[in-house]
């Protein structure tokens, strides 16, 4: 397996644990926020995580599924990107911080979920070509029937 898609999956993964674990705690830290003065930076903060966000998905999960070819993480590692983004650049500052949260947590757990598959599928491909038993066709077969080396 490719180290940076490795690599990749888990700075994606942490950042989607970060990201819930933000959510979660925004309704404190929000009036903290406020207190200090840095209800602005609030926003450009969020504005630069849609680019964090965004790498990840770009160099573990298009990459993986080159290599596995299962589309269920590309949909739903775009569907998290999506709701993630919507949710910063659309609805937080249409709807606030609550509509904000709530669809951002739902992108974060779907973009967990597609870093998590997508090293899982990779870690199959990569444990079969090195016991010399696998092609590409075989990886993706196995993929695809969802065995995860159990």
């Amino acid at each position: 397996m490719n180290k940076m898609v490795g690599i990749a999956d888990y700075f994606g993964m942490t950042a989607s644990i970060l990201c819930l674990l933000h959510c979660l705690g925004a309704p404190l830290l929000l009036s903290l926020f406020l207190m200090l003065g840095l209800g602005q930076q609030s926003q450009v903060f969020h504005q630069y995580l849609v680019v964090l966000v965004t790498l990840p998905v770009l160099l573990a999960l298009i990459p993986g599924f080159v290599t596995h070819r299962r589309w269920q993480v590309l949909v739903l590692g775009g569907l998290g990107l999506l709701y993630f983004s919507v949710a910063v650049l659309l609805i937080g500052p249409l709807f606030g911080e609550v509509a904000e949260i709530v669809l951002a947590a739902f992108g974060g757990a779907h973009l967990f979920t597609a870093h998590f598959k997508n090293r899982s599928f990779c870690r199959i491909c990569t444990a079969q070509r090195k016991h010399a038993i696998c092609s590409v066709n075989t990886c993706n077969s196995v993929a695809k029937k969802g065995s995860y080396g159990h």
